[in-house]
């Protein structure tokens, strides 16, 4: 397979709802050996996985009740919301270099829609959603950062 065969399946591959590696093993399995290598290929990616997956279940079923196990379970929310809030003070950061209108515009977006969704019953995904339109809509105006171009 050349260089440039494997660059026109890597980029088909992309295009694929769904998990893209494999996506890209059954191309290239196709065209190594036809429908049988797609087949050979897909479920070569497939069958671990699975196994290690019903593996964990099933040993998850067995310690759910366990105190360490909920212990930890109950530690998950806890790191969670403190990478969240991580992520949010380094995007703001990012977003108080712009200036400060940009900075509080910002930040009076992400408050009305963290209320919208936490008080009001605005379901999460459609917050999301306003927010990032938003988002794009007010920085469809503003010059890229980078000087270099991501068309080639």
């Amino acid at each position: 397979m050349s260089a440039r065969e494997f660059g026109e399946a890597w980029a088909l591959s992309q295009l694929s709802p769904g998990i893209h590696l494999v996506a890209l093993a059954g191309l290239i399995g196709r065209r190594a050996a036809g429908w049988r290598g797609a087949v050979a290929a897909v479920a070569g990616m497939m069958i671990p996985a699975a196994a290690i997956t019903v593996a964990l279940t099933a040993a998850y079923s067995v310690i759910a009740a366990s105190p360490i196990a909920r212990a930890a379970l109950a530690g998950v929310a806890p790191v969670t919301g403190g990478m969240t809030i991580a992520t949010a003070a380094l995007l703001v950061r990012a977003s108080a270099r712009h200036g400060r209108a940009h900075f509080a515009i910002d930040v009076a977006v992400s408050l009305a829609f963290v209320v919208a969704a936490a008080f009001l019953g605005v379901p999460t995904l459609a917050a999301i959603g306003a927010g990032a339109l938003i988002g794009a809509l007010a920085l469809g105006r503003e010059r890229p950062t980078s000087h270099e171009s991501s068309v080639g």
